[in-house]
């Protein structure tokens, strides 16, 4: 089988919603980095780590990816996917900046010590908000960010959502670099009072003011806080009902004025999702100024390849949200989860399960607990949601296997 032909049939396997070009994307970024984690292989191919590693998986069945971790591609496939790949030479990543864009200057190089110190008593991030925190470097490269979009000094900013402790980070380089009383106004709202109380003990000594709301956006935003602002930056639940919520909070945020700055940071997702994002962008008027891929790194964000992207986009004139009064839908990925079976492939016999509420397996742990009713495996992989085929429902289980 040549590459082409395995590219398609690995395609298929995995369901993959980008088709074969996102398995091409996958060799591509081992071709350039190997060997590597998978985490790195899927942020430099801006696709789910367990996307990812099932694509791996498939590959290594026919001989192009090298069975050794980490990710490498064996010396027959290195040399098809090569030959495939005339243009992809040496990783040409700034070695400074890793990518990103962002330099910390000498003179805030000592404040990473100190906004390290700070993370480390951060409240533990709770998976049912989507919260991820962010590296320090991330954080630092937002301030960096704002600072040269000019979006810093003598603006008035509100972050919607700050689990990441952005505000804390720009409250500590403007005492550091004594500007904070270049600082307008600095506005903090979240839904997690944690975050909050610590986002005040943090910044108590470093001369900028940091106001904080408790608030559900959810809910519209507070009278006071409504079309006062000139930047706004939000980190939302990685959904497409996240998405146009918080950018429509952030709309209604702002000055009703053109050329008013928003700093959006969202993973890569698949090309649907993707494009509904990007539709809703257009439709409340805002424009990309630039789009950097990759720029926010997170701990322990596996199943976004432990990254996302940072949109800076800028309001055009007659900007306004697409959602104006209270929302009360789905919002948060486990919202999704719980109102979705997904099919688990049997890393054994490879018979497909779905898993979710009412059906014989409402979570993949009943699933492991009894065994797969095929061979009794208890190693189960989670497939696409869109994509799969033979689906093994309802057979009965053999009960020497229900153990």
């Amino acid at each position: 089988m040549d590459i082409d032909e395995t590219v398609l049939a690995v395609a298929a396997a995995v369901g993959l919603a980008e088709g074969e070009s996102g398995i091409r994307d996958i060799l591509s970024a081992v071709l350039t980095a190997e060997p590597a984690a998978v985490r790195e292989i899927a942020r430099l191919a801006e696709l789910p780590v367990p996307i990812v590693a099932a694509s791996c998986n498939e590959l290594r069945k026919h001989g192009i990816v090298d069975t050794h971790r980490p990710v490498r591609l064996t010396d027959h496939g290195r040399a098809a996917v090569a030959e495939a790949n005339l243009a992809v030479g040496p990783r040409a990543t700034c070695p400074e900046c890793g990518g990103r864009g962002e330099i910390v200057p000498p003179e805030l190089a000592g404040l990473a010590a100190t906004l390290h110190a700070i993370a480390a008593g951060t409240p533990s991030a709770k998976a049912e908000l989507d919260q991820t925190h962010c590296t320090i470097d991330t954080k630092l490269g937002r301030v960096l960010r704002l600072q040269r979009a000019r979006a810093l000094g003598g603006q008035r900013i509100i972050l919607l959502g700050d689990d990441d402790l952005v505000s804390v980070a720009i409250a500590h380089v403007a005492a550091l670099t004594g500007s904070a009383r270049a600082i307008r106004r600095l506005t903090v709202v979240d839904t997690d009072a944690d975050i909050l109380a610590w986002i005040d003990r943090n910044v108590a000594d470093t001369g900028t003011v940091v106001e904080t709301v408790h608030h559900d956006l959810r809910r519209p935003l507070p009278a006071d806080l409504a079309s006062g602002f000139d930047v706004a930056a939000t980190d939302p639940p990685y959904t497409v009902a996240g998405a146009q919520l918080f950018l429509s909070r952030a709309v209604s945020a702002l000055v009703p004025k053109p050329g008013r700055h928003v700093f959006f940071s969202f993973g890569a997702r698949r090309p649907d999702e993707t494009i509904a994002v990007q539709r809703a962008m257009a439709e409340m008027g805002l424009v990309v100024k630039s789009l950097a891929p990759g720029f926010n790194e997170y701990l322990g964000a596996g199943v976004l390849a432990g990254t996302s992207n940072l949109y800076h986009l800028r309001t055009a004139p007659g900007a306004r949200p697409l959602i104006d009064g209270d929302y009360d839908g789905a919002l948060y990925t486990a919202d999704n989860r719980a109102a979705a079976t997904r099919p688990y492939r049997c890393a054994g016999c490879r018979a497909v399960h779905e898993v979710g509420p009412g059906g014989t397996w409402p979570q993949v742990a009943a699933l492991q607990a009894a065994g797969c009713p095929a061979c009794g495996g208890t190693v189960f992989r989670p497939m696409p949601l869109t994509g799969h085929r033979r689906v093994v429902r309802d057979r009965p289980t053999d009960p020497r296997r229900n153990r």
